[in-house]
């Protein structure tokens, strides 16, 4: 009885540094913090209207292939906050109206070589393409369109094998935040060169 009782203290010493050790052997959380993708840094587009509405074309999708909702900014919510941030209604009459027309990210798993090769190397296993298009409409006080201007935006990013939920959700992010930022030029550039008449 009594060597029974001496061998607790060991055995629970024991199961702590197993504790210990495991927990030191944890791989980083995949739930990282992201900062938002936001816009709110960029001034703001002055349009000749008296109201803007956001207007979302894409249907859900959360069947393979596609991925989007799994980003940390999905890319429809990321050019959601464009349209929020970056317009704003300053005129008297009329209406713009901006429509998101694709926000998709689709993955492909790619070919992985398992011969012996494959035991020295490191391959690329999966191939996202994300894309992010939206137009921009003005109409009159009577509802007739007077200006139109689309934009559009695609990447593709490739991923190694071993690569961690966590490493595949940054390149998800690095993914939106450079789509976004070509978006936002394109948008700029056809603004200033197909609406300069309602421009502010």
């Amino acid at each position: 009885m009594l060597q029974k009782l001496a061998l607790r203290p060991i055995r629970q010493a024991l199961a702590l540094m197993m504790l210990l050790a495991l927990g030191g052997c944890a791989t980083e959380s995949p739930f990282a913090e992201f900062a938002d993708i936001t816009f709110r840094h960029l001034p703001t587009i002055n349009l000749r209207v008296v109201d803007i509405q956001i207007d979302n074309k894409v249907a859900r999708n959360v069947l393979a292939p596609h991925v989007g909702h799994n980003f940390p900014v999905p890319p429809v919510d990321a050019l959601r906050r464009w349209g929020e941030d970056r317009l704003r209604a300053a005129g008297s009459k009329g209406t713009a109206r901006f429509t998101i027309l694709a926000a998709d990210a689709v993955e492909e798993r790619l070919k992985i070589d398992d011969g012996i090769r494959a035991t020295f190397t490191k391959e690329q296993s999966e191939n996202y393409l994300v894309t992010v298009s939206a137009s921009l409409e003005v109409f009159d006080e009577n509802g007739i369109r007077r200006a139109f201007i689309k934009a559009k935006s695609e990447r593709r990013q490739t991923v190694a094998e071993d690569i961690t939920l966590t490493g595949r959700r940054k390149v998800w992010f690095t993914i939106t935040e450079r789509l976004m930022a070509e978006f936002n030029a394109e948008m700029e550039r056809n603004i200033q060169r197909y609406m300069t008449e309602f421009a502010l």
